[in-house]
């Protein structure tokens, strides 16, 4: 850039200033990507589940609440067939192995039936004929199995809160999720297995099944509500995607808080840069105005002034964002592992703290650029600062 020394020179005018500016950008530009990545990390089953047409049979009154073992046996009928197959039974065991620090997602399915209503699971066939033979079976998300250390063989038994008993279980093989590793973090063992520990007591936390289409979806709620509707146990059928925001639904209006997190970090990024800005700006008033008889016209002057404030908010911006890739993405580090499993800075959120910089930086150097360029010269050159 032609006017690039210039521009520098006049933003590190007073070193002292301009770090305290950077390093307080930069410090709230952090706080920006790491809140944005969190909100990203909650979305991202939402996100996913949105490219199936999987749905969930669930309690109406929550998932608390268990549905009767007899229901199977009208999702398996002809009316429920026409628009939907692949029915399995799943049951939330939310256990823990050898210590509460070692929570992970723990699933009690239907085993043969899984593979292909979890298609974006590869199980390799090997895995699934023996997961069909030991009944005390699991299947381990590779990147579970080697966070822990896990072998294939290894037998490890699971303790949990929602249940009275502890399946012993053994590792019968892995499976992989390539469109997206952080569903790597999850375990999977036999329904028949869980019913044997509790007695035969035909505990079902929800059923699950694919659509045939996309179109079936909405028949398939109003079939099964329908038909639970005046029963002690009526049901609530919802998508996939709906599944998941349920549970972004129990927290709350975190998108909206993370919306006034983004506004107050743009607003004081503005306010901090457009105090130094003005600052240097006040500073060179007669240089101004010698530049202006020089030659240099008042669009150079504003885009002088205005480049200034912008390379303050990217250097502030950079700073952090080359920081929390190193942190984040290279040496995957986690706030919190047992909710994080991973913690990515996505280019979404790249692309939206680049456009709070931006914004920040040509707002906060507008007023003062504006009235550097519009002053007379003979009014700079009077003026002594």
């Amino acid at each position: 850039m032609k006017y690039l020394r210039l521009i520098l020179r006049n933003a590190l005018r007073n070193k002292l200033r301009t770090g305290l500016t950077v390093g307080g950008t930069a410090f709230l530009m952090f706080v920006l990507l790491f809140i944005s990545t969190a909100l990203t990390e909650m979305e991202a089953w939402e996100g996913e589940a949105a490219k199936h047409d999987r749905i969930a049979i669930q309690h109406s009154s929550g998932l608390a609440n268990p549905l009767p073992i007899e229901l199977e046996n009208f999702l398996r009928g002809e009316e429920v067939s026409r628009h939907g197959h692949q029915l399995q039974k799943m049951n939330w065991f939310g256990g823990w192995w050898q210590d509460r620090s070692n929570w992970f997602a723990n699933l009690a399915v239907d085993h043969p039936i899984h593979r292909e209503l979890w298609s974006e699971q590869k199980i390799p066939d090997d895995v699934q004929a023996r997961w069909a033979e030991v009944k005390s079976g699991a299947i381990v998300g590779k990147a579970l199995a080697e966070k822990f250390g896990w072998k294939v063989g290894q037998r490890i038994s699971l303790l949990s809160n929602l249940y009275s008993c502890v399946p012993e279980l053994e590792i019968v093989g892995y499976f992989t999720v390539p469109s997206d590793i952080r569903q790597e973090q999850q375990l999977f063992f036999r329904w028949d297995y869980l019913d044997e520990l509790m007695n035969g007591r035909k505990i079902v936390g929800t059923y699950w099944m694919s659509a045939r289409s996309a179109a079936d979806v909405p028949k398939l709620k109003e079939i099964i509500d329908g038909h639970t509707r005046n029963s002690s146990d009526p049901t609530e059928t919802v998508t996939e995607k709906e599944f998941a925001a349920q549970f972004m639904a129990m927290m709350g209006n975190i998108k909206g808080v993370v919306f006034f997190i983004v506004v107050g970090v743009m607003l004081i990024m503005t306010l901090m840069t457009a105090n130094t800005v003005a600052m240097s700006a006040r500073e060179r008033v007669t240089e101004v105005a010698v530049l202006r008889t020089l030659g240099f016209t008042q669009g150079k002057i504003l885009f002088l002034i205005l480049t200034e404030g912008l390379l303050l908010s990217l250097v502030g911006l950079l700073v952090p964002l080359s920081g929390a890739l190193l942190l984040f993405n290279v040496w995957k580090v986690s706030p919190n592992p047992q909710w994080f499993p991973y913690f990515f800075i996505e280019p979404g959120t790249i692309v939206l703290a680049a456009g709070v910089a931006l914004v920040s930086g040509l707002l906060a150097a507008s007023i003062p650029a504006w009235l550097s360029a519009r002053r007379k010269i003979v009014d700079g050159l009077r003026q002594v600062v």
